[in-house]
This record gives structure tokens, C-alpha cells and sequence, in this order.
């Protein structure tokens, strides 16, 4: 099954579900990585990280549009749970769903981008690039490549530098 993006009504709204997706996404990366062993937990736990950064890149963002995301605890919660359900998915098959599927959440964050004050877009950059940079690593990976962590690293040397 192919992602749709999403429609939403304004840039507050896509602000506020791209930044609880990312610190959602946290605990779901990392639950997923503990489900795995080898380059998929390496791979997993970087994109734990990107997740954290990407979301504490957003913070700026949200004060400025005065958007009150949800409890911290609740949308981890949530993210742990949302691995739970993939428990039994192969390594192979999350890759796929990455590839396949990801390019909705980069067009959901070309809004976020475009919606952001001029002052802080590389603040909604950088939620452009962690989500091309996991697709990236997701066709290496697929194709083979023995650096295709690479792409992981390099964003999160990029978002600390922010």
C-alpha cells in the first residue's frame, strides 16, 4: 500500500503533525531497532536520532507559530506502539516501505517548508532532508551498497550543526 500525502487545512496544522510525527517517530525508530540486530539496528537507532534532532530543529518553528504540540510521553507511547505493530515485518520489508512509501511525508513537509518564516526554512529544511535521507539510505541499502548508512550520517552531521 502506497502513502497518500495528506491535505491540511494550514501550516500550523502541518507543523504541528510533522513535529509530533518526529518525536513520535523517536520511540518508534528506537523500538524498531530493538527489534533487530546488525546493520538494521545501526541503521534504526540512527534514524532514532535524526527524529530527535528533527523535531528539536522544529521547536523554533512551533514557538513562532505558537502551536502547543501534544504531551512528550503520550506521543512516545504512541511510537512504541506503532513498532509493536510491525514486530513480526523483516528488515527487507521495512526498507521497501521507506523507499515506497516516504516520499508522502516529504511532499507533507514541502508544505511545512513553504509555510515557514523566512528567518528559520532551514529550520523546515532540515525536516525535508532527514525524510530524503532515510529514502536514501532505503535504496542503498536495498541495491546493496555497503555505505548506505551513509546518508543517515551525513544528516545528522548536517542538523547538529544547526
Amino acid at each position: 500500500m502506497t502513502l497518500q500525502a495528506r491535505a491540511f487545512p494550514d501550516y500550523a496544522a502541518a507543523l504541528l503533525s510533522a513535529y509530533e510525527e518526529e518525536v513520535s517517530g523517536e520511540a518508534y525508530f528506537a523500538a524498531l531497532a530493538a527489534m533487530q540486530s546488525g546493520r538494521a539496528r545501526d541503521a534504526l537507532t540512527l534514524m532514532a536520532e535524526m527524529e530527535r534532532a528533527t523535531a528539536r530543529a522544529l521547536e523554533p518553528l512551533l514557538e513562532a507559530a505558537d502551536v502547543r504540540p501534544a504531551d512528550r510521553s503520550a506521543l512516545l507511547e504512541e511510537g512504541r506502539a506503532e513498532a509493536q505493530e510491525l514486530a513480526g515485518q523483516s528488515w527487507h520489508d521495512l526498507l521497501t516501505d521507506m523507499r515506497d512509501d516516504y516520499g508522502a511525508y516529504v511532499a507533507e513537509f514541502e508544505v511545512v517548508r513553504a509555510g515557514a518564516p523566512e528567518a528559520l526554512r532551514h529550520h523546515a529544511d532540515l525536516l525535508v532532508a532527514h525524510e530524503v535521507a532515510i529514502i536514501d539510505h532505503a535504496r542503498a541499502e536495498l541495491a546493496g551498497d555497503s555505505d548506505s548508512l551513509a546518508p543517515l550520517r551525513r544528516y545528522l552531521a548536517q542538523a547538529r550543526s544547526v
